[in-house]
């Protein structure tokens, strides 16, 4: 069972039909803060929109760590070696916490467009697979990427340097 980090709630974001529920800092984290610390008994073999990829045919089942929404422009990073959605910048108490969705899934259950309004937005977001090239780079420079993805990244474009 994850440890919810009391500086964490999850919350309502759109009152709609189709309520949305988000991670949101109830308090602010500095950069290299814990912000959710995840367990080796939450990993499984089956890959949903609910899990996150920690390596060939393992993924992170976690029901806060589901609340985390994506952005082209993240404040976490999922840390696979050690289970820990780490504060990668600070975060404002009531601000959104966010992760790249690509930087830990080869491929997404569910792909859909981003709307996180980064500048360098991806539009549709598929998983790791999907990005192009330059992407990869880009994601690899900006350090928003799992071990797990850093690696493969680095195996596909190997031949291509």
């Amino acid at each position: 069972m994850a440890t919810l980090m009391s500086k964490v709630t999850v919350v309502s974001t759109r009152v709609t039909p189709q309520l949305r529920l988000n991670l949101v800092a109830s308090a602010d984290f500095e950069a290299g803060d814990t912000v959710l610390q995840c367990s080796r008994d939450e990993i499984q073999e089956t890959r949903t929109w609910r899990t996150v990829q920690v390596s060939v045919g393992r993924h992170l089942k976690n029901e806060f760590l589901a609340y985390v929404d994506h952005s082209c422009d993240p404040n976490t990073l999922f840390d696979v070696d050690t289970l820990r959605l780490t504060a990668i910048c600070d975060i404002p108490k009531g601000h959104m916490i966010r992760f790249f969705y690509p930087g830990s899934e080869v491929e997404l259950a569910q792909a859909f467009e981003c709307n996180c309004g980064a500048t360098s937005c991806l539009g549709t977001v598929g998983g790791a697979f999907y990005l192009t090239l330059e992407q990869m780079r880009w994601a690899l420079d900006q350090g928003i990427c799992t071990t797990f993805i850093k690696q493969e990244f680095r195996r596909i474009l190997a031949p291509a340097e």
